[in-house]
């Protein structure tokens, strides 16, 4: 089975090149939108949280800025 970490790599490196490449938005911003720590963000931006909380994140991350 695959890992949920492969499954969302390519939507999580969406996240981050457009996180890198926005004047104003940055990944507290983002930790603080969701009311999760940066270290929190910073694991499920990264794969190493791969819960459904994370998952659910991600996909709103998506949704919210059209990625």
């Amino acid at each position: 089975m695959t890992e949920i970490a492969e499954i969302t790599f390519e939507d999580r490196e969406k996240i981050k090149k457009y996180v890198e490449t926005s004047p104003v938005l940055t990944y507290a911003m983002l930790a603080e939108r969701f009311k999760i720590s940066k270290s929190q963000f910073s694991n499920i931006i990264n794969g190493k949280d791969t819960s459904v909380k994370a998952t659910e994140i991600i996909d709103a991350i998506l949704r919210m800025y059209g990625l």
